[in-house]
């Protein structure tokens, strides 16, 4: 008995809610509900939440502030039971179909749990049953602790013959650290009945301890090619576990890194393992706080193949060294598809450089984040000459570069010259005033299934903007533009160049 609650207390909220869920079942919803059944359910789960919260680092909580979470979390699980009834019957079913080959606990429940023992055997039972042949398995959401995570470990012995891929991104929240890693180790140990090409490991801050406990799935899983650490705390220590336990790098095609702490130090480890991945497709290493020295290190490692289709390092310090370093490479890999580099401070004059390197390598380019980078005016034109040259661009993200009208108008030019069939184009915080901003309407109205204008956070007088409006419906896409909450009408931006010339010509396209 845990001993912030009495076992006569718990009996009378279940007797409580039995009598609340089947009085509104009869009365409100013309069905029978077995009542003492979904109360039990319901207690037991609001139990779980407020036992697991019960103790901190620092002790043992006070008893009224778990009392309230218990009552809290059952009063919602109460109502998420009573909405979910309703809905069944309007909809004439009950719960959400699940996929023959993926299971998904998310789609068992909305509510974030703690799983028990008996509440793992009762959601996870289709993957427990005699005969299951599931290929992907989600437990994301939910929180695992020791006796739930056996459980999982069981159902994942059970699919050995079939499967693949495994999403354990947020499976240990709220737990006490050393329960968080024993559950990690036990879901490893039952994975590795089963030969697996793809695990996600994300939203678990585990650091070093964490990938250590990952050991067995990182040591014997041999087929792996796609693999997940966003949000995992990922040192420059737990980097270097990743690089010493993940059995074969050489097979990656996908690796994901987001929201670390990995730093330049760090970077030595995951490009070690790049470098390895000859075959790399998707690489992403965001906001993972390295500099000019981790971007070369990592453009060494992308050097050593030319299959990539995804690269993202946004919000990373890369920097005009690094930049310069991504000149040489990024072309090698024709087949590239999608580019970040949101917030990589590459600056007015590498900018254009690199991004011109890229036109001239990766002509399959379709989508591009270059926002936040510094370009200002100055660097408009080198940029503007390298996107005209991006023939099948679809998506332009560059916000927050102070182009001005002169910049921007550069831009939208250099987009009618490529004849990209751009759908999105994202101008936010870029100091334009109307010139500007007409010329973006212009060249949205010009390109057919146009789809988002983002003009937020500009200096665009009210008329311009009714301006906006009417081209943009003159050529039916007024729904395209985006809410302008942020934009100052009254703001003045100091611009110079002849924008009157640029805006003629983008007047004159056809739409």
């Amino acid at each position: 008995m845990a001993s912030w609650i009495e076992d006569a207390q718990r009996e009378d909220l279940r007797a409580r809610m039995d009598a609340s869920l089947s009085a509104i079942g009869f009365h409100c919803q013309r069905t029978h509900v077995e009542g003492r059944v979904k109360a039990e359910e319901i207690e037991q789960r609001a139990f779980s939440a407020a036992d697991v919260s019960s103790s901190t680092t620092s002790g043992a909580r006070p008893t009224i502030e778990v009392m309230r979470l218990y009552v809290k979390k059952a009063a919602e699980l109460m109502r998420e039971a009573i909405e979910q009834g309703a809905e069944d019957i309007g909809a004439g079913q009950e719960g959400e179909d699940m996929d023959t080959d993926e299971f998904d606990v998310g789609k068992t429940s909305k509510d974030r749990e703690f799983y028990t023992q008996q509440r793992a055997e009762q959601v996870l039972a289709p993957l427990l049953a005699k005969g299951a042949a599931y290929s992907k398995v989600r437990l994301s959401t939910k929180s695992f602790g020791i006796d739930a995570a056996k459980v999982a470990s069981r159902a994942f012995v059970n699919l050995a013959k079939t499967l693949k891929e495994v999403d354990l991104s947020d499976t240990i929240a709220g737990r006490p650290e050393v329960e968080a890693l024993k559950a990690m180790e036990i879901f490893s140990e039952g994975l590795t009945a089963a030969e697996l090409t793809a695990v996600d490991l994300s939203d678990n801050a585990f650091g070093e301890k964490g990938v250590r406990a990952c050991r067995k799935l990182l040591e014997e899983q041999k087929s792996l090619t796609s693999i997940a650490f966003l949000n995992n705390g990922i040192s420059e220590q737990a980097a270097r576990a990743i690089h010493e336990l993940l059995a074969c790098p050489e097979k990656l095609t996908r690796f994901h890194l987001d929201k670390n702490m990995t730093g330049d130090d760090g970077t030595v480890h995951i490009a070690a393992i790049v470098s390895k991945a000859k075959g790399m497709k998707d690489f992403k290493m965001a906001g993972s706080r390295f500099f000019s020295e981790g971007a070369i290190m990592l453009a060494k490692a992308l050097a050593q193949g030319n299959s990539l289709e995804r690269l993202d390092l946004n919000d990373n310090n890369v920097n005009e060294e690094g930049a310069a370093a991504l000149v040489d490479v990024l072309p090698k890999h024709a087949n590239l598809q999608y580019l970040n580099l949101e917030a990589t401070a590459l600056g007015e004059e590498m900018g254009g450089t690199l991004l011109q390197a890229v036109a001239q390598g990766c002509s399959k380019l379709e989508v591009l984040h270059i926002s936040s980078n510094d370009f200002m005016r100055e660097g408009a034109e080198g940029v503007a000459r390298a996107i005209a040259g991006m023939k099948n661009l679809k998506v332009l993200s560059i916000g927050d570069n102070e182009l001005g009208d002169f910049g921007f108008t550069q831009i939208c030019m250099a987009l009618k010259e490529s004849g990209a069939p751009l759908v999105e184009l994202d101008a936010s915080c870029n100091e334009l005033q109307r010139a500007g901003a007409v010329a973006a309407a212009h060249l949205a109205a010009s390109k057919p299934g146009f789809r988002s204008l983002n003009l937020d956070g500009n200096f665009i007088p009210d008329e311009a903007v009714e301006e906006v409006e009417s081209i943009l419906k003159a050529a039916g896409i007024e729904i395209a533009l985006l809410p302008m909450e942020d934009n100052d009408p009254e703001g003045e931006a100091d611009d110079e160049g002849d924008v009157d010339a640029l805006l003629g010509a983008l007047a004159s396209i056809k739409v």
